[in-house]
């Protein structure tokens, strides 16, 4: 059901209007507040009356026009800045002008003293400050195109002596013209001094800067950064492959030398000693007489004993021949001989292989030593390079700044010496630069006659009085409604919401109940009194506006069937215990059985109106402490309508509105009976109704006139809107201020339907 009903149209373009009132909301605070804007407007007319005066004599306004900037290619051309300042060529740019600090110079005090003292001459009593209130400038723009500023200058005046206004603007305009020669003179001769200042500074700067340069130059033999960088990096990538070449070889160097040395197994020293003693002639005749005697005594030792004649001989022989050995083989080694003599490698005889292979080693071992000196002197050399490149970006980027400021200086330098003689050629100039294109006039009919403006009339005055009293009054009624923030009329609800207005509730009263309802036409005496039949037809008009709000909501939502109903308001207060019981009672006497619960678990009324128990109710239903049938309790107002009250309440009772018992009960209650309404706690304070419309057909909004408040409806509105809760439609109920709620003389009575139809009948006949 709750699907059917959230479904609607109206439902579905949502609670709160998007759109405003319009004109209808304030024209309706204007009529409650007719009072206080009428007011108003009479305090400030009272007030405002004095300040009446005399009019005014008429004033005349004077004007004329400047042309401040050439118009045409010819005149620029003309001008003598063309040639100045643009070489011959003319530039916009150059006669472009800034107005607006233009017209803050030439109304400045120092130029309005200066024309008031020529005004002083036939004047005497005449003011600067006169001038400086009446005199005007502005630039002229075209009038099809606002937009479209022109190169003129208007300055007017007004005043109220026409003889007075033209001398004025003609000694004006004589100043300005004047003060266009003399500001560009000025300029110049101060535009020549400041270039006469800066000059000396330029040049001693250029030649600081060149002195850097050359200092760089001298210290590191740089004359152009780009090639040396280029030369300094080719001589680290030649002497990183030299370096690495000489290694390789010496590598190869040192590999083959290991390989000489196992063969041999001398050291170089040694080898060289070797093939010293191997190649000395004499040393090797000696060797080989010397292998003749031994010869000798071996084949004389078979044949004479060791004490003969010969032996001794050969072995004196053997001992002149070694001693001469020693000699030679100290003449040979020297001093080495020491070391190298208990050798017998090195002192025996070398064969030619083994002469080559010394020979190789000694070769190979000098080679060595040759690429170990090579190869360290690359490295120093690669280092001393490196270190040079590393510093060269920096010393480059030095380089480049220095350049770079100085060639900055250099063109500075340069503007500033062809700026002075062109300013020099300036200040020969004597043209006035500006033009004056309209002389001064008044502002005249076509007659010639200078037209006077027209001063304001009391009456004028008085109506613009008049209006700001009303403006103001309209103004205090609108802050006045918004201090109080409430609704006024059912207009003033309806212009807020998109849900249907259901019914609109007139204010409630105590009726008196007449001691009979039986009506004789025919006697005077049988008729009510006035006061009694006045009462009878507001009780009958609060009757119908029930069978109303009824009939609404059954054609309303015909298609879909409610089968329960909440009833709640943004506030306390607002009526809604009021309607749901006087509504429930309608749809009872309509013979429906109607089920009243009050779910206001947390300030529960509905037991004390009717008069009955509140023992037991929704809140031990909830808990499960009682059953439906022991709390239902039936009601004196009707025979189908029933009450459930809400019971004592437990602690956090309410919370249980939103739970899977109330959705049961819910359901329960629908297939009992025809339709069940709820009264619930208001919605700005709690929630209870939130939790609850979850499980009903649809909600309907109290709204109280003079009571409840915008903002706070607003709110509940937006969270509904917000939720997707069914808001069916919204019940206006005009309460009875300053009353507490009680209930007409009806409630305690049961009426039926036929006793109400009779009652109705008997106001109408009045």
């Amino acid at each position: 059901m709750q699907q059917d009903i959230q479904s609607s149209d109206s439902l579905q373009e949502g609670i709160v209007k998007k759109g405003s009132g319009g004109i209808r909301p304030i024209l309706r605070t204007l009529k409650r507040n007719i009072v206080l804007v009428i007011g108003m407007a009479g305090i400030t007319t009272i007030v405002g009356f004095p300040l009446i005066g005399e009019p005014n004599p008429p004033t005349y306004e004077g004007n004329f026009q400047l042309l401040v900037e050439p118009v045409t290619t010819e005149d620029k051309l003309a001008d003598p800045l063309t040639f100045t300042r643009t070489d011959g060529q003319p530039n916009d740019k150059y006669f472009t002008l800034d107005y607006a600090t233009q017209i803050r110079i030439l109304t400045s005090p120092e130029i309005l003293n200066s024309i008031a003292e020529q005004i002083q001459t036939r004047y005497p009593k005449f003011k600067v400050g006169t001038l400086a209130k009446n005199l005007k400038l502005e630039r002229v723009v075209n009038s099809k195109s606002r937009n479209d500023q022109t190169k003129i200058l208007e300055v007017s005046y007004e005043g109220e002596d026409p003889d007075q206004i033209l001398f004025i603007l003609q000694k004006t305009a004589e100043k300005y013209l004047k003060y266009s020669l003399d500001e560009r003179k000025t300029r110049i001769s101060q535009g020549v001094q400041f270039i006469d200042e800066q000059l000396p500074q330029l040049q001693k700067r250029a030649n600081e800067e060149r002195g850097k340069l050359q200092k760089i130059q001298q210290q590191y033999e740089l004359l152009d950064p780009i090639a040396g960088g280029q030369v300094l990096y080719d001589q680290v990538r030649s002497l990183e492959n030299q370096s690495k070449e000489t290694n390789r070889q010496l590598q190869e160097f040192k590999a083959l030398y290991q390989y000489l040395q196992t063969q041999l197994t001398f050291t170089p020293e040694e080898a060289v000693a070797a093939s010293a003693l191997s190649e000395s002639p004499f040393r090797q005749q000696i060797l080989n007489n010397l292998q003749t005697v031994e010869t000798q005594i071996a084949i004389q030792s078979a044949t004479y004993n060791l004490n003969s004649p010969e032996l001794k001989q050969l072995k004196e022989q053997k001992a002149n021949l070694l001693n001469l050995l020693q000699k030679e083989n100290e003449s040979i080694l020297g001093e080495k001989l020491t070391k190298l003599q208990d050798s017998s490698s090195i002192m025996s005889f070398q064969t030619s292989i083994r002469q080559k292979l010394i020979a190789q080693l000694i070769d190979t071992d000098l080679q060595i030593k040759s690429l170990e000196v090579r190869l360290q002197g690359l490295n120093q050399a690669l280092n001393t390079v490196a270190q040079k490149a590393q510093l060269f970006p920096g010393l480059v980027r030095e380089y480049n700044d220095i350049q770079q400021q100085l060639d900055l200086t250099n063109k500075r330098l340069n503007i500033f010496l062809d700026e002075r003689e062109k300013l020099r050629i300036e200040v020969a100039q004597n043209n006035i630069p500006w033009e004056v294109i309209a002389k001064p006039s008044l502002v005249s009919d076509a007659k010639g006659v200078p037209i006077g403006s027209e001063t304001e009339s009391p009456t004028k005055t008085m109506i613009m009085i008049l209006g700001a009293g009303l403006g103001l009054g309209i103004g205090l009624s609108i802050l006045l409604e918004r201090i109080r923030n409430i609704f006024y009329t059912k207009e003033d609800l309806t212009d807020w919401v998109q849900v249907p207005l259901l019914g609109e509730i007139p204010r409630y009263e105590n009726f008196s109940a007449p001691s009979k309802l039986k009506v004789d036409k025919k006697s005077e005496e049988s008729r009510l009194a006035k006061s009694q039949r006045r009462s009878l037809e507001k009780m009958t008009e609060f009757l119908h506006a029930f069978d109303n709000v009824y009939a609404n909501i059954r054609f309303l939502y015909a298609d879909s069937l409610i089968r329960s109903i909440g009833i709640c308001s943004a506030e306390s207060k607002d009526g809604k215990s009021t309607i749901a019981l006087h509504l429930a009672q309608t749809i009872a006497n309509m013979g429906q059985r109607v089920l009243l619960v009050d779910a206001n678990l947390r300030y529960p009324q509905l037991h004390a109106v009717l008069g009955v128990s509140n023992q037991k109710g929704l809140s031990d239903l909830l808990t499960e402490k009682a059953t439906l049938n022991s709390v239902i309790q039936r009601t004196t107002l009707s025979e189908n309508l029933f009450i459930l009250t809400a019971g004592v309440p437990y602690a956090n009772t309410f919370k249980l509105l939103g739970s899977e018992s109330m959705q049961n009960l819910v359901e329960t209650l629908q297939q009992t009976y025809d339709l069940v309404i709820y009264d619930t706690a208001e919605l700005h304070q709690y929630n209870d109704a939130i939790f609850l419309s979850e499980y009903l057909d649809g909600l309907i909004l109290v709204a109280a006139v003079h009571k409840t408040h915008k903002t706070v409806f607003r709110k509940i509105l937006d969270q509904l809107d917000t939720y997707r809760m069914p808001c069916i439609g919204v019940i206006i109920n005009h309460l009875q201020l300053k009353s507490s709620i009680t209930y007409p003389f009806y409630l305690t009575q049961s009426f039926n339907p036929d006793e109400t139809v009779a009652l109705e009948q008997e106001v109408r006949s009045l």
